[in-house]
């Protein structure tokens, strides 16, 4: 008994801190909004074009611009990634993209769609990510969508601390982490992404375990590793082609 109520406490508390004082808003922070799309078979090249001409026309600059991204490998393969961002929710909110511009959608890409899927938020979480040098001419990236076990993710931010310590070491490569803003309970807590120019970028070999430890000491990698395998329950590994302009 006394354990329920110390946690409705804590329940409450944390209600008035998300509510109580709604006046004061945060948006000192970046996020994605994503859309999944499947288009019509034997219509793909079509509905490419008609989204890039969409974006040019209504989403070419931030925080409304827009990109266009595809799955390719695994179970959903071949499914389109529509991405608005970087973003707040104030900017989806107050999002003006001028005239004509549900018509061009519903007349223009809509025909070419077979199927909507999930819609998800994901904010860019600067202290667990190595990103000085964004890669400007990006058209693949490794994805790993992580199932966290409940309650661990303290232990996860730990761990990607150091490993983001250990990039910034190496002085070499890039690694996105982002957070899911809600919980599907779909086993897409978090995502770590590795932009790429090109897929022969998967066939090179750039350890991160050297520099991880010369950061925190002999053996450490090891550690790392077991404890990673305590806090995940599972790792969906995808490949995307991103940023498609034409």
């Amino acid at each position: 008994m006394k354990t329920k109520k110390i946690s409705s406490v804590v329940l409450i508390a944390c209600l008035i801190s998300l509510y109580g004082f709604a006046q004061e808003s945060n948006t000192d922070y970046q996020m994605a909004s994503i859309v999944f799309i499947d288009a019509k078979i034997g219509h793909e090249k079509d509905f490419e074009s008609k989204v890039i001409e969409h974006n040019n026309k209504f989403h070419n600059e931030a925080p409304n611009k827009g990109y266009l991204d595809q799955v390719i490998s695994g179970k959903n393969a071949g499914t389109y990634v529509w991405v608005m961002g970087p973003c707040t929710f104030t900017d989806l909110e107050n999002m003006n993209p001028g005239d004509g511009h549900e018509e061009h959608w519903d007349t223009e890409v809509v025909p070419l769609i077979k199927g909507y899927g999930a819609q998800e938020y994901w904010r860019f979480n600067e202290k667990l990510s190595y990103y000085p040098n964004p890669v400007v001419n990006r058209k693949f990236a490794n994805l790993w969508l992580i199932d966290l076990k409940r309650g661990d993710y303290y232990r996860f931010k730990t761990l990607m601390g150091k490993i983001a310590e250990a990039y910034e070491k190496k002085g070499t490569g890039n690694m996105r982490v982002y957070d899911n803003q809600f919980n599907a309970d779909d086993g897409r807590d978090v995502v770590i992404i590795w932009d790429m120019e090109n897929m022969a970028e998967l066939d090179i070999m750039d350890p991160i375990k050297p520099a991880y430890e010369e950061v925190n000491g002999e053996g450490s990698w090891d550690t790392m590793l077991e404890e990673w395998e305590e806090i995940t329950l599972k790792i969906d590994s995808q490949l995307w082609r991103v940023n498609i302009t034409k």
